[in-house]
């Protein structure tokens, strides 16, 4: 059966099905019936198409392939909002940009600018800047910018802070107390790298039994878990299920 056959029949049907399903005018199904090629090529450039451009979905494409023609373009834009206007909005805007971008250094200074005044306790500010600090390897900045965040903030649970206190604390070589953090944020984690990161630490320590534990722990998670799971974690999965073949 000839190819253009089949894709013919197969436009036809998905056009038909969606003027049905969408309530669009009748007139447009007897178009798509009388004249299958050039009836649903007609619909579906003026009915489906200009949908789809208009869908989450088309539009992360596009701003997909914008980014891999012109990578830097929304650091510029960035770059210009903050001349044009230097508020903490467009600067912390910038900042995450350049997180993204690894310029640990940069979003640095435009985090620890941004902490004065009414800003001087912002929570998100305070996170940004210590996972700045962190990219940089200043450790002890770390955990001191995420002390205060604690201290301002005694009942905000963050998870990626207490994650990235425990990390900050290994990077500083503060094994037992890396330790006793991974083991408490691994408890309310959503995912399973706080968990992996404690059984890495531990194997790291010679603990391996525990250790072992830990990663079969992940393994069994994940698998129980959906496939949305699953594809979420698979990268820490591997990790866990590597070190239980070692």
């Amino acid at each position: 059966m000839p190819i253009i056959f089949l894709v013919t029949v197969g436009l036809q049907v998905l056009c038909a099905v969606h003027v049905i399903r969408t309530g669009r005018p009748m007139m447009w199904l007897y178009l798509v019936v009388l004249l299958p090629l050039a009836g649903s090529a007609a619909y579906f450039l003026v009915e489906i198409l200009p949908d789809l451009r208009h869908s989450r979905a088309a539009k992360q494409a596009v701003r997909d392939v914008g980014a891999v023609i012109d990578p830097d373009r929304d650091f510029r834009e960035l770059v210009d909002n903050l001349d044009r206007v230097e508020s903490v909005e467009n600067k912390l805007a910038l900042a995450k940009e350049c997180l993204r971008r690894e310029s640990y250094g940069d979003a640095v200074r435009l985090l620890e600018s941004c902490l004065t005044g009414v800003h001087e306790d912002d929570p998100a500010l305070m996170l940004a800047l210590a996972r700045a600090r962190f990219g940089t390897k200043d450790f002890a900045g770390t955990c001191e910018i995420l002390d205060q965040l604690r201290a301002a903030h005694p009942d905000l649970r963050s998870p990626e802070g207490h994650l990235l206190y425990g990390r900050a604390l290994e990077g500083q070589g503060n094994v037992e107390r890396a330790l006793y953090e991974y083991q408490a944020v691994a408890g309310y984690f959503a995912g399973e790298e706080a968990r992996c990161r404690y059984a890495l630490l531990l194997q790291k320590t010679g603990r391996v039994d525990e250790a072992k534990a830990v990663f079969r722990e992940v393994v069994k998670s994940v698998e129980r878990a959906s496939k949305t799971y699953f594809r979420s974690q698979r990268d820490w999965y591997e990790v866990a299920r590597r070190n239980l073949e070692e």
